[in-house]
């Protein structure tokens, strides 16, 4: 089980804390977690780290089976992360997990589980539980304990958090939460207790000095950055006129350059309102596409349906002054709840449709090879994890009917999925009704093409938690968002990597000039002639449509001047290949370039 500290030890590591600030710490019997670790509860977990934890042996249970727990706490939420060792599981529904907190330290009073007399139960797979008080049972929602959990998808670890002053600690008000025991169990199927030792898990809330928690800034950091905001705005949301004025607000604050809506669906009005509050900027809008929605400060030049569904749309935007090529915005509205199968679908042949666009030029409209891309909307992901992977690795479930895995960058790689979190709290929700049974979750995403995306800022807007200077000065009422929608707005600042595409040889010429393979389509051999400017390191390879390495043509340090290269259509086996279309990588001293080739036999 491990040794109980002495409390002078513990007070040792409170004066051993980094920095100047100290926060409110969790003391356990069986070990010690660092004093207020700062938790994010957003599905990442190496903010954990330095949090001790309490291990339970493996194997000791037929269905789930516990690895770990660990406890810690700032000045508002008791926080709890717990592990297995196999499986995975989703925390909202399809299971039976019950949490069993002692809150008053007596194990004569409430709800006798595992030695422990818990206050407060939770039956996270009911999404329900009870406060036990003077014997009786006071059923309790989600809210009522300010229940955050993460990831809201499938899952082996998750992180959990209870706010300290919830009735369910305070005894609906009566005391101070200070310490406890805590019991985790499966309670059916001959499933996993942890601790397994009776009596719980003791633990002990510090009041030392309050968390202070750094804001993130509404600003963009660098003002040439382009602004995307992605917003579910409920159900016609903008021109309702009991909520404008808080989207109204909202919106001005965030200042976007491209809005991605979803649930909408009188397209003409919401543009006309969006342009009458910006009355110096001219606004173009795309085509509707079942609920969805892309208004732009950039000129549109077209736009389609990605899906036959058409929960998926695309725009092309005219940003070649700002990122060297036009931008292409993906916006998703997918199938809600407990639809996984058809959810799945709607990933998969987006991912099809989009290996097919990429690698063969087989899409909607004319694609510019190595043209930035950024992919936003509500995805209500609250199922399988399958189903992100899906966008962000390649990894397509039904090849049968949507075709092979790939990988969904230019270069061959995998997307960049972000994780922002609330300008000023330590959540990552971004969706959140307190009426629902289901605790606040990560519905809405945000992925880009790292190969040829940098980011800026990045956050989630929740003006609930915006401190009174912050709501002054950018002319936000406590309650927009709240009253705007369900979902929180998702802001995320990009700027052109410079690395990839033919734009990108534009921006260094003072190192390297690059010319095209001619012919294109070939036959027999096209060259590949390029320039350098510099002595630089230098490497060609070229790729099928899978990423796999047919021919390594270059590699090595060559000399300031003019280069010549031939691919005569061989493998490095010295195999003829078969027709079709390859991509040429030119790497130059760190900088990489991609250019699309045909072979024909």
């Amino acid at each position: 089980m491990g040794c109980e500290v002495s409390f002078r030890n513990v007070n040792q590591l409170i004066n051993n804390v980094k920095g100047k600030t100290l926060f409110r710490c969790i003391v356990f019997s069986y070990s010690i977690s660092y004093c207020g670790t700062p938790i994010v509860i957003d599905g990442l977990f190496s903010d954990w780290n330095d949090v001790s934890s309490h291990i339970d042996p493996e194997g000791d249970c037929f269905n789930s089976d516990f690895k770990d727990i660990k406890i810690t706490n700032d000045s508002e939420f008791l926080f709890v992360y717990i592990d297995f060792y196999h499986g995975e599981f989703l925390m909202q529904d399809w299971n039976d997990f019950h949490l069993y907190i002692d809150v008053d330290n007596d194990h004569l009073t409430g709800h006798q589980a595992n030695g422990v007399g818990a206050e407060l139960v939770w039956n996270f797979g009911n999404r329900s539980g009870y406060l036990m008080i003077n014997d009786q049972q006071i059923p309790i929602m989600q809210n009522d304990i300010k229940l955050r959990v993460a990831p809201t998808i499938t899952s082996r670890e998750f992180e959990i958090a209870i706010g300290l002053d919830s009735p369910g600690l305070t005894l609906d008000g009566d005391q101070q939460f200070s310490n406890g025991k805590i019991v985790l169990s499966e309670v059916n199927g001959g499933g996993d207790y942890i601790p397994d030792d009776e009596g719980g898990l003791n633990f002990i809330v510090s009041d030392d000095d309050q968390t202070l928690f750094e804001p993130i800034s509404i600003e963009r950091y660098d003002e040439n950055n382009i602004r995307v905001l992605s917003y579910n705005t409920l159900n016609n949301g903008i021109i309702d006129i009991d909520r404008q004025e808080s989207f109204k607000r909202i919106i001005k604050a965030l200042d976007p350059d491209v809005i991605a809506l979803q649930e909408h669906s009188e397209w003409d009005q919401v543009g006309g309102i969006i342009e009458s509050w910006f009355p110096n900027q001219q606004w173009h809008k795309s085509w509707t596409y079942r609920d969805l929605v892309i208004l732009s400060r950039f000129q549109i030049i077209q736009d389609a349906s990605m899906i036959s569904s058409e929960r998926t749309m695309v725009a092309e935007l005219d940003t070649e002054e700002h990122l060297g090529s036009n931008l292409l915005i993906f916006n998703s509205h997918l199938s809600c709840c407990s639809n996984n199968d058809l959810r799945q679908d709607q990933v998969d042949e987006f991912s099809g449709s989009w290996r097919d666009w990429m690698l063969n030029g087989d899409g909607p409209f004319q694609l510019e090879v190595g043209a930035p891309f950024i992919h936003v909307g509500d995805f209500n992901f609250v199922g399988y994890r399958e189903q992100v992977e899906t966008l962000r690795d390649g990894n397509i479930v039904d090849e049968s009917q949507f075709g092979n895995d790939f990988s969904p960058d230019w270069d061959f790689t995998n997307i960049a999925e972000t994780f922002p979190q609330h300008t000023h709290k330590r959540m990552g929700y971004t969706w959140r009704n307190d009426e629902s049974s289901f605790n606040p979750g990560k519905l809405d995403y945000i992925f880009y093409s790292d190969a040829t995306i940098t980011t800026g800022n990045q956050f989630i807007l929740n003006s609930l938690a915006l401190d009174e200077l912050t709501l002054e000065h950018y002319g936000i009422e406590q309650n927009d968002t709240k009253n705007a929608s369900d979902h929180l707005p998702l802001i995320i600042d990009i700027a052109s990597t410079n690395n990839l595409g033919t734009k990108g040889f534009e921006t260094i010429p003072q190192s390297f000039a690059k010319y095209s393979n001619y012919p294109n389509p070939f036959n027999s051999k096209t060259n590949i002639t390029y320039e350098l400017m510099i002595q630089s390191t230098v490497e060609i390879i070229i790729v099928d449509l899978s990423g796999s390495i047919v021919r390594n043509l270059v590699k090595g340090s060559q000399s300031m001047g003019t280069h010549t290269v031939y691919w005569d259509g061989l493998n490095d086996k010295g195999e003829e290949i078969s027709s079709g279309s390859y991509f040429k990588i030119l790497t130059v001293n760190n900088e990489k370039f991609v250019d699309k080739m045909l072979f024909l036999k």
